[in-house]
């Protein structure tokens, strides 16, 4: 039976209500007071959105995008998954299967499951069905062209300066080419992830972290990309102002960091070309109005990727706009207080702080190097940690909406927990913001919890799905992770499993989904 309710205004929020019998859906209209834009006036918005079931167990919703082999394939895939053996030596088993089944077929073999259930495709061509498949049904893509590196890549490390730039120049033109298919497919206003490890050399990038580490008042430095776009022709002398803003500090704190550290004058022009090519890429997202997430990565390198998210942030998130969203990764120690610094600088600089909150992807590699190298692990004890974490920084963010212009803060949640997702839609209603406020989106990744993402998006929340694509080599580090660092949720997902083969059997039998 549907049910209607109309909900009055008799509090400053919501009111009483009463039912009606019709037919066999659930929709509900909701009266909501929020404050209007220009003012700080109040004004009823009606909006009108079917019922969420907040179990998560909608699944006649989730799996429509996707056809009966697919949901068949999904179910096998968090079924191999979930096997540590398979989990444990999975690169291993790839080099013997490539060995035994030959490279073409093992690719064939390969797109068949976990390829073709978590990416999207190879090229931006491959991505365009998939894309307005999950449109169909109110997701959004973000797309993710999946390149990376990371410090141990030995090849990027010996190869030459020019060959260097020109795979970094190469990128960064397969991210922009991302930035118009977006434009293209989904219009302005949509979304894409970029990786800085795959703009540079990571080796680079990782002793800029150390010496970044090393400086307690970054504001010392110069706005970097006010200070790219007024000297772009005039290359030595941005870098020599680079240089000197950072040497001028260790002159006057020489006892904070190591000589053995300190950037050469070649790395230093590195660096000045991986500003030039962030830059071109912020500039055809303010273009095409499209955002950029730029994704966390390694503690190694995490310090100055969060430098330059906010940099980029200082520089174009100006005029309410959110054009760039910087990553945490609440499964780390010191996460509540890096959000906390950056809302500071967001305030104090008058632009929008825009946040992906995320558990975290390289849990496995930063326990083993903690041990390793005999540090402090730098992740929280346990999932209960991580998820208080989570929640910590939320509300820190939310907070900030009370001490802001309306639309000077934007927070994505980024989760496939349950939990998490239904405390986040508390904290909306307390705070008043209808489903389909622009403030508060929800994320998850292509091919996990489409039970969740596909019922928030038919309930009117502003949801999104990360569609990883690229050459399948590229993308083999990012399917091992998968499979890494989501072995416990894997283990666990039975509900998924579960839900997968329901809609299988349902399909099969004709049963209307």
């Amino acid at each position: 039976m549907l049910t209607i309710k109309y909900l009055y205004r008799s509090t400053p929020i919501i009111c009483s209500c009463r039912t009606k019998q019709l037919f066999t859906k659930q929709i509900y209209f909701q009266s909501t007071i929020v404050p209007t834009a220009e003012k700080n006036e109040k004004q009823e918005v009606r909006s009108e959105f079917p019922l969420l079931d907040t179990k998560f167990n909608q699944y006649q919703l989730a799996y429509r995008y996707r056809r009966s082999m697919d949901l068949l394939r999904g179910y096998l895939v968090y079924r191999l998954f979930s096997i540590n053996f398979l989990v444990n030596n999975q690169a291993k088993i790839a080099k013997w299967g490539q060995r035994i089944l030959g490279a073409r077929l093992f690719r064939s073999l390969l797109k068949l499951t976990a390829f073709g259930h978590f990416v999207g495709g190879e090229t931006s061509q491959e991505i365009k069905p998939v894309i307005k498949s999950l449109q169909k049904y109110g997701v959004k893509p973000i797309l993710d062209y999946s390149v990376e590196s990371d410090d141990t890549d030995k090849s990027s490390s010996s190869s030459s300066s020019d060959h260097n730039d020109s795979v970094h120049d190469f990128t960064t033109s397969k991210f922009i080419e991302c930035i118009k298919t977006s434009y293209d497919v989904c219009g302005p206003n949509s979304t894409i992830a970029v990786k800085l490890t795959a703009l540079i050399r990571p080796g680079v990038l990782k002793k800029f972290n150390i010496l970044l580490k090393s400086i307690e008042n970054r504001s010392l430095l110069p706005p970097l990309f006010e200070l790219i776009n007024q000297e772009q022709k005039n290359t030595e002398k941005t870098i020599e102002t680079f240089r000197q803003s950072i040497k001028s500090y260790f002159e006057k704190y020489p006892n904070k960091i190591s000589t053995s550290i300190i950037l050469t004058n070649d790395e230093f022009t590195e660096i000045y070309h991986f500003l030039i090519r962030l830059n071109q890429i912020a500039q055809a997202c303010v273009e095409h109005k499209i955002s950029i997430m730029v994704d966390a990565e390694q503690t190694y390198f995490q310090t100055a990727i969060n430098y330059f998210a906010n940099e980029l942030q200082r520089y174009y998130n100006k005029n309410n706009d959110a054009f760039i969203y910087g990553t945490y990764q609440c499964y780390l120690k010191e996460t509540l207080a890096s959000v906390e610094y950056d809302l500071s600088q967001a305030e104090y600089h008058n632009y929008t702080f825009a946040a992906k909150l995320v558990r975290g992807a390289y849990m496995e590699q930063e326990r083993r190097l903690a041990q390793e190298y005999g540090y402090e692990d730098p992740i929280n004890t346990d999932f209960e940690t991580t998820s208080k974490m989570y929640r910590a920084c939320l509300d820190e963010v939310l907070k900030s909406f009370s001490k802001r212009h309306t639309d000077q803060v934007r927070v994505m949640v980024a989760s496939h927990n349950e939990d998490t997702v239904r405390y986040a839609i508390q904290k909306m209603k307390d705070l008043n913001l209808s489903h389909d406020s622009s403030l508060v989106s929800f994320a998850s990744l292509y091919g996990m919890s489409d039970y969740v993402a596909f019922a928030l998006a038919n309930s009117g929340y502003n949801t999104y799905k990360y569609l990883p694509y690229g050459p399948m080599e590229s993308l083999q580090p990012y399917l091992f992770r998968r499979a890494q660092e989501n072995r416990g949720m894997f283990e666990k997902a039975n509900k998924d499993r579960r839900l997968h083969f329901q809609a299988f059997k349902d399909r099969i039998f004709n049963l209307k989904m």
